[in-house]
């Protein structure tokens, strides 16, 4: 087949013709030279040999006189590079090709695109062949003439357009091509079909099947081989008529661009784990519901797309499980997809354009369409916030819609109709991901075909007749119950017809699916004959259904207490049997009654008519026989989506029409009017097919007393949130007759109570439903830690949203996450709400990175955490501790199963027994975990782990699940996708600790087996059961205060609750661009060799630590565990760890080359993560390896990294012998006209590019140098090879070791390992401390020297110049600071000036009386909104912009030495969760003006200000509640008049106590002359006369002249008199000058200030 584009009927298309190419290039392009370009990849598979033997035969037959050159280049984009194309072209030069030389690129999107550049200068100009190999080449790279190469500011930015002389689309190379590359390349088909020709687009949903078949060579033959190549053509059809309209893009073309915008944003994040084709479906999808949004495109399109894209296993959203797989640690915050979206060139300035969709085949215009960021963040966030409406809402208007078919109906209505026989139009189908998973699967069971009319408001579904076939691979059903329980039965159908081979067929479905109960239909069906098994949990999905003889028919007993699903698919199924059926139902009463008389008259309308038993009204009668499809079936309303609008007016007073439900509906949920909101006072009108409701505007609704709602189930959501605003007398709503809800999506109920309770509902959970509590609806608010958390159910989630629109206050926006589960039944939903019912919806990302402006409280729903381990462990001591410092729930199971069972637990066992003992731990156990999932502490007993259903119910709330990836058991690593629970286990280091405890403890029954034989039992039962590991290092001496420290920092970050620049960047590095360093620690053992060290003389300039595994005295993971724990404990948590364990053959001590060593290497690592080591290095690769142990390595690895939950990984190589280059080493052959440019195994771009593709945060290459251009070659390799690759910008450490590669550690930026001159020995060859570092820069011209200086006036007592003066030296820096001594301000401006504009202005230090006039002096550029908020500058820093200028930058450490100060002192009190903190500023100079800011960001409620001259006071009071208050109106500064009032205390903080922040800004000198003694004195009287209000005081003087002055003198007196829990800490004026010049050192320099020697230099000063 020949397609014309631009003219000339230049691309063939065809399957297996490469004789019928030779010879058209022969006779088409005349050349003296024939060029073959290609890949390795496709030279290993024969293709291009294969190829080169053909031409070369063609030629030799044509008696010509051609050359045929080959040329192979690396399968690669490392490759696709200036530098590349220059070595290609000077092959080709010296291989004497000339002007009428012809290159034929075979290969992929890199072949074809450099190649075609190469093509385009070469000469001038050159003709090139393309002959495509992927898919993604075929239809898009080759078409069009665009040529390009890489470049470090980004990909293809190099280029020209060059149209090749013939395109040659061979089908027969994809039967190679890998099966996840050939669907990247459907995306590209899909894509061109949509926005250009319905029917193309029809062909691709109908022959998935067959297409995907021919790529994975399970089917290949004429057939599959035309129906690819059709689909091949439909493509390149439209990209050359496009290409032939608009060939240089300049309009038109710019329609091949639909779903780029977006997903090459994406793109330009998950790179290179996620594939173009795979990031450009997701931006369809993204792009076509912003089209949706907009009103140019239906629902049913973007559904009908998404359908289309999933069934070539393409992804259709971030959080595809297939995404989730492949990146399962990188985000993509909206902002940030919004910040790369900037730069598309399509963008006309800031406006963005995207390629709007009006239909299937149809785009809203000829071109991209601007369209504005709110729209685009809406639509990509993946939570909105629910704006209130005023009440009453649009009064007098009538608001009418359209409710989404039924998905019970529609589901119904597609299995009938894919079972019946004949063509059937549906009309009125829900568009939902239900349903799109129904349809999916009914295609491949059943081989149904479909296509869509009236711009896809009807399917047309050709039935046939019940011939079912099984199918390869699992059925996915995500969370789709309805389908799971259907298609349960339908599979029990398939027979084997003969000798034929069918395979089992495998229904699975996401992690809720995999708990919610199938049995008793399971059970029916196998007592009936089915073959079925469970592949996971007994009792739920997933199931293996064994094709045999099909369903035997007869009599089919069956329970339906638990869901009315099971009987209507066993009745649907039915007439399918061998025999015909009658169906027995069982047990209690049955549920839902109503579902089954629809399946019943839905069944008669398609020509089998179920006969219900007259006497025995639960016994159905099914006859055999085949469903006879009506012409057209009218698919109804949802009535349970209904209830939503119809909510809506009930608790706004609006009026809302429902135009498709009213009361001849088949579902029972269409009673929900009038048996609910007209009972509720609502004025309700019902016709047959509408239902109008109209809200109460001058009353509150009416409670209804109680309500049994078994009849409409579904609706009892709805009922739930309207409830709480129905307050009378007697207020409360009982709901009943809904227990099957705690089986749907989640436990309904519980559910339901949980998140109404966050709003301040009282309500309360029944075994059959739940009671509510109105109250004034003022006193509801949203739920102050957190949105509403939906449970992936689509009905809490648009209950909620009604619920929201009831608050009636603006002010009272609220969250609802995980917005995209309503697509289950109404995906359209958050348009209909905003732009049907004026609801303001607005777009909100939840990842910790981003900026959450439009919020005002925080964003955060916390897993819940459970704490187990041996009793006396300190379980309840350290749970207390946490629910008091994270403000969560605590609960101590013990004590919760004494109070459930209202007895002692020493009793139960003396009475009951053990057995009874743990039956009813285990309950409370499961009761607790259901109820309780977010934001609590829960306690274990020690024993928990003594059952298997509890060991088995733990492994399951931490991620290790029967299904549990079995490279993950073996590592004991639990599943980060699974993770519902954060289960800790709390040991000890010295368990003799506890077994002295527990032989002392009363409290408990005493144990009957020896202590240590019961730790051994339960130590691995701990392990099993839990997700992470805290280990107390604690001797006897010490106080809980340093473990609680340490557990605190430990939980933070492992729930991901620390700063958001801990969690989502990289700890201990406050800016990669800064240089960055860590000591690799060369101990054997610190709880022996650290004694006596002070380990912050190590710590000096560093941003990390390493702890090196190998090199400790013993690989026992009890003592790894515990040097680790004890390392933290001397370290503070101030530097984080990076945890290495180091093999023989990258330079390290561990043996790796067996299994079972590379095993237990493997082990430590994974327990590691348990231990939440901030960094973990990972060797990925390892050449010196057996196939074996490096297939083990690679998999194990790639467990780890998926599971690393907040660890960084550091993926790390280690080339000890010198094997590989920097820079790939080109050898051209003259004598042969078959060249490799390059040894690509042997290049670190090789294993560059190898370690960026396992998804770890850093890389680290270790060469080693034979030279010094070894160095020389590192930083080409670093400066210009690797932005080439490396463009989603992971950090990367690249270095040589020996003494020839000391240099490459100073030319390195990014955390260059040193060595200590107090280590044992140094962890490498070659390395060097941070000052010899430093020193060589300077020697080499990479380190200028820079002057700083003290500006102010009298300053010559100050300690500035010392303190800085030694961080330079003690680090090697090439800088001095001075003294600027002057009255006269601007000839210090003028000096600075002339300083910066020669370039060896370093920074100044700013002191009285300068502060503030720096700010009006026109010498800074730009300042800090520290600066501004306090009005004073203390540093000037030199800096880039964001243009690039140099630019002089004010900042104001002085608050932040205050603050952290505070932090410190704050860290080790006993603060309670609700504590109040007051503020005092003592003084009103610049100093006060830090100390208020301080205070603020310390969340101090109320900041009261002092000084002798009032009105100087309540100017900082004025303007800080002036500039302050706009963000946070709960705050108030106030100036004191009387130092009576400072310490006055209302005592009434929500029970909690008061403590007080105190920053004396009064120098040393004029303290004498206060009286503060006193009022300092009457704090402590007041205190302990107020003893249950006021938790302390804590006092830090500014003033560090004396260094011990009056105030702190005092202070010392009163905290050494206390008795009582009160606490009076104070803080030397010193630690704040110190702490604050450690941040101007960090500014000026990017090093972390040697703080160590720094605080020795000056104490030892004084």
């Amino acid at each position: 087949m020949r397609i014309s584009i631009l003219g000339t009927e230049s691309i063939v298309v065809g399957y297996d013709y490469t004789k019928e190419i030779t010879k058209e290039i022969l006779e088409t392009v005349k050349s003296s030279t024939y060029i073959i370009i290609s890949d390795s990849n496709l030279n290993r598979l024969n293709h291009v040999k294969s190829f080169e033997n053909q031409l070369t035969s063609d030629i030799a037959n044509l008696n010509a006189s051609s050359r045929v050159l080959t040329l192979i280049i690396p399968p690669t984009e490392i490759v696709k590079t200036r530098e590349t194309k220059e070595q290609i072209e000077n092959w080709l030069l010296d291989k004497k090709c000339t002007r009428d030389s012809c290159l034929i690129a075979l290969g992929g999107g890199v072949i074809g695109d450099m190649i075609g550049f190469v093509a385009s200068t070469f000469m001038r100009g050159i003709p090139i062949i393309q002959i495509p190999t992927t898919l993604l080449a075929m239809v898009d790279s080759s078409v069009g003439g665009k040529t390009a190469v890489d470049t470090p500011h980004g990909k293809n930015l190099i280029g020209s357009f060059h149209q090749p002389s013939r395109i040659f689309i061979d089908t027969k190379y994809l039967r190679t091509l890998p099966k996840r590359e050939f669907s990247n390349g459907m995306a590209e088909v899909i894509k061109t079909a949509c926005i250009w020709d319905e029917k193309e687009f029809e062909f691709l949903e109908n022959n998935y099947e067959k297409i995907l078949a021919f790529s994975d060579g399970s089917l290949v033959n004429d057939e599959t081989s035309q129906i690819l190549v059709k689909a091949i053509l439909g493509s390149v059809k439209v990209k050359a008529h496009v290409v032939t309209v608009d060939e240089k893009e300049s309009g038109l073309r710019g329609l091949l661009n639909f779903g780029h915008s977006i997903g090459h944003a994406f793109e330009a994040i998950l790179t290179p784990q996620v594939l173009h084709g795979e990031c450009v479906s997701i931006g369809m999808v993204k792009e076509a519901e912003i089209a949706c949004h907009l009103g140019h495109l239906k629902e049913v399109n973007v559904g009908r797309l998404s359908r289309c894209l999933k069934s070539y296993d393409l992804p259709i959203s971030i959080e595809d499980k297939m995404i989730k797989n492949v990146a399962p640690h990188k985000s993509c915050p909206v902002e940030k997809v919004l910040d790369i979206m900037r730069i598309d060139k399509k963008n006309q300035g800031n406006e963005k354009r995207i390629v709007l969709l009006s239909g299937i085949g149809k785009t809203f215009e000829q071109k991209a369409s601007f369209v504005s960021d709110e729209v685009i963040r809406k639509i990509l966030s993946p939570a909105v916030i629910v704006v209130p409406p005023e009440f009453p809402h649009r009064v007098n208007q009538l608001i009418s819609l359209n409710v989404p078919g039924s998905k019970s109906i529609s589901n119904r209505a597609l299995l009938l109709a894919a079972l019946g026989d004949g063509p059937c139009r549906l009309s009125g189908l829900l568009h939902s991901d239900d349903v799109q998973v129904m349809l999916s699967a009914l295609q491949k069971l059943i081989g149904i075909t479909f296509c869509w009319e009236d711009d896809g408001e009807t399917l047309l579904i050709h039935g046939n007749g019940g011939n079912l076939r099984t199918c390869e691979g699992e059925i996915y059903l995500g969370n789709a119950g309805t389908a799971s329980r259907f298609l349960t039965s339908v599979c029990s159908l398939i027979k084997v017809r003969g000798s034929e081979q069918c395979s089992d067929v495998i229904l699975t479905g996401n992690a809720r699916m995999k708990q919610r109960p199938i049995a008793p239909l399971v059970d029916a069906l196998v007592a009936n004959g089915a073959k079925i098994s469970y592949l996971g949990n007994e009792g739920a999905l997933p199931l293996q259904i064994k094709a045999e003889t099909g369903l035997l028919g007869g009599t089919i007993n069956l329970s339906a207490s638990i869901s009315s699903q099971y009987v209507s698919s066993i009745l649907m199924s039915a007439p399918y049997a061998v025999n015909p059926v009658t169906l027995i139902l069982t047990g209690n009463a049955v549920i839902s009654q109503p579902y089954i008389d629809m399946t019943i008259s839905m069944m008669k309308s398609f020509g089998i008519e179920v006969v219900r038993d007259s006497e025995k009204l639960n016994t159905y009668h099914i006859p055999k026989g085949v469903y006879r499809n009506p012409a057209e079936y009218l698919i109804e309303a949802d009535a349970s989506s209904a209830t939503y609008p119809l909510a809506f007016a009930a608790v706004t007073g609006s009026t809302v029409k429902v135009m498709n439900i009213g009361f001849k509906s088949l579902q029972g949920d269409a009673e929900f009017a009038v048996k609910v909101l007209r009972v509720m006072g609502c004025r309700v009108e019902q016709t047959e097919t509408t239902t109008t409701v109209q809200g109460p505007v001058n009353q509150n609704l009416k409670p209804i007393k109680s309500i049994d709602m078994e009849t409409l189930t579904d609706a009892f959501l709805t009922a739930s949130v309207i409830a709480p605003y129905a307050s009378s007398d007697d207020s409360s709503t009982r709901i009943f007759g809904i227990e099957n809800q705690r089986v749907k999506e989640c436990d309904r109920i519980a559910a339901m109570v949980e998140q109404l309770s966050r709003f301040g509902v009282k309500c309360k959970e029944n075994p059959d439903g739940l009671t509510v509590e109105a109250i004034d609806g003022k006193n509801y608010h949203p739920p102050t830690n957190g949105g509403v958390f939906c449970y992936d159910d689509h009905r809490v989630a648009m209950s909620f949203s009604i619920f929201v629109c009831g608050l009636r206050d603006k002010s009272k926006k609220t969250i609802i996450l995980e917005k995209k589960c309503v697509d289950k039944t109404w995906p359209g939903w958050w348009n209909t709400l905003e732009n049907v019912l004026g609801v303001n919806v607005i777009g909100v990302d939840l990842l910790p990175e981003t900026n959450l402006k439009s919020v005002d409280y925080p964003v955060k729903f916390n897993k819940s955490i459970i704490l187990i381990g041996m009793r006396g462990a300190g379980k309840t001591h350290a749970g207390k501790f946490l629910a008091k410092s994270l403000k969560r729930k605590f609960i101590d199971l013990d004590e919760y199963l004494e109070n459930y069972l209202k007895c002692p637990i020493p009793f139960i066992i003396s009475s009951k027994g053990w057995e009874y003992f743990r039956q009813q731990e285990l309950a409370v156990l499961q009761k607790v975990l259901s109820e309780h999932q977010h934001d609590a502490i829960i306690a274990t007993g020690g024993g928990i782990v003594e059952t298997v259903e509890a060991r088995e119910l733990l492994k399951s709330s931490c991620g290790k699940t029967d299904q549990h990836n079995s490279k993950s058991e073996l590592l004991d690593i639990s599943d980060s996708k699974l993770l519902k629970f954060h289960v800790i286990h709390i040991k000890r280091s010295d368990m003799q600790q506890v077994f002295d405890y527990l032989s002392e403890d009363k409290s408990r029954p005493a144990f009957t087996n020896d202590l240590m034989k019961v730790w051994n039992t339960r130590k691995e039962w701990y392990e099993d059961c839990s997700s992470s590991e805290f280990i107390i290092v604690k001797e006897e001496h010490e106080n809980w205060r340093q473990v609680e420290r340490d557990l605190l920092e430990f939980v933070k970050f492992i729930t991901g609750l620390s700063d958001n620049s801990e969690v989502v960047s990289f700890p201990g590095l406050n800016n990669l661009k800064d240089p960055s360093f860590f000591l690799s620690l060369t101990f054997k053992n610190f709880e022996k060799e650290l004694k006596n060290l002070q380990i912050e003389r190590f710590c000096d300039g560093l941003n990390l630590l390493e702890l090196r595994i190998d090199l400790l005295e013993s690989m026992d993971l009890d003592f790894i565990g515990k040097q680790l724990f004890i390392l933290r404990r001397l370290l503070k948590r101030k530097i984080p760890v990076l945890f290495t364990i180091r093999t023989i053959n990258q330079g390290g001590k561990y043996d790796d080359q067996t299994k079972e060593s590379l095993l237990t290497y493997f082990k430590i690592l994974s327990r590691s993560l348990k231990w939440g080591v901030e960094y973990l290095d990972v060797e990925i690769l390892n050449y010196n390896l057996s196939e074996n142990c490096h297939s083990i390595r690679t998999s194990m690895a790639e467990t780890i990294i998926s599971n690393k939950n907040n660890t960084k990984i550091l993926a790390s190589f280690h080339d000890c012998h010198g094997s590989f280059h920097w820079v790939a080493k080109s050898s051209i052959s003259h004598k042969s006209d078959r060249f490799s440019l390059i040894e690509v195994e042997n290049s670190f771009g090789f294993v560059f590019e190898k370690l960026r593709n396992s998804g770890a945060d850093i890389i680290k290459l270790i060469g080693t140098a034979s030279s010094i251009n070894d160095n020389f070659d590192l930083k080409r390799f670093v400066d210009f090879i690797v932005p080439c690759m490396n463009h989603s910008n992971i950090p990367l450490i690249a270095l040589n070791m020996g003494m020839r590669g000391q240099l490459s550690r100073c030319l390195n930026h990014f955390l260059t390992p040193v060595t200590h001159k107090d280590m044992p020995f140094a962890a490498a060859p070659g390395q060097l401390s941070i000052s010899e570092i430093n020193e060589t820069k300077k020697l080499i011209g990479l380190l200028s020297p820079k002057r700083f200086s003290l500006i102010g006036y009298p300053i010559s007592r100050s300690l500035s110049p010392l303190i800085h003066n030694t961080g330079f030296q003690v680090l090697g820096l090439p800088h001095h600071y001075e003294l600027n001594e002057s009255k006269d301000f601007n000839e210090v401006v003028e000096k600075i000036k002339i300083a910066f504009i020669n370039d060896y202005y370093g920074g100044s230090s700013v002191t009285i009386p300068y502060k503030e006039s720096v700010l009006n002096s026109g010498l800074l550029n730009e300042t800090s909104e520290a600066v501004k908020l306090i009005g004073a500058c203390n540093t000037i820093i030199p800096k880039k912009n964001e243009k690039g200028d140099s630019i002089l930058y004010g900042e104001n450490t002085d608050w932040k030495g205050i603050t952290v100060n505070f932090e410190k002192i704050l860290e080790n009190s006993n603060v309670s969760a609700n504590e109040k903190r007051i503020g005092i500023v003592i003084g009103a100079g610049g100093t006060a003006r830090a100390a208020a800011y301080s205070l603020y960001k310390l969340n101090c409620t109320e900041i009261r200000i002092y000084n002798r001259t009032f009105e100087k006071a309540e100017l900082i009071s004025k303007e800080f509640n002036l500039k302050v208050n706009e963000n946070n109106s709960s705050l108030r500064f106030h100036a004191i008049k009387n130092t009576a009032e400072l310490f006055k205390n209302d005592g009434n903080h929500n029970d909690g106590k008061t403590r007080f922040l105190i920053v004396s800004t009064i120098p040393g000198s004029a303290q004498e002359e206060t009286n503060f003694k006193n009022v300092f004195a009457s704090l402590k009287s007041t205190a302990e006369s107020e003893s249950s209000s006021i938790a302390g005081g804590i006092l830090i003087d500014m003033a560090y002249l004396p260094k011990q002055t009056e105030y702190l003198k005092f202070f010392k007196i009163l905290s050494d008199k206390d008795s009582s829990d009160i606490e009076f800490e104070k803080c030397e004026g010193l630690e704040v000058l110190l702490t604050q010049a450690y941040e101007q050192f960090f500014h000026w320099t990017g090093f972390q200030a040697p703080e160590f020697a720094i605080r020795n230099t000056v104490l030892n000063n004084e």
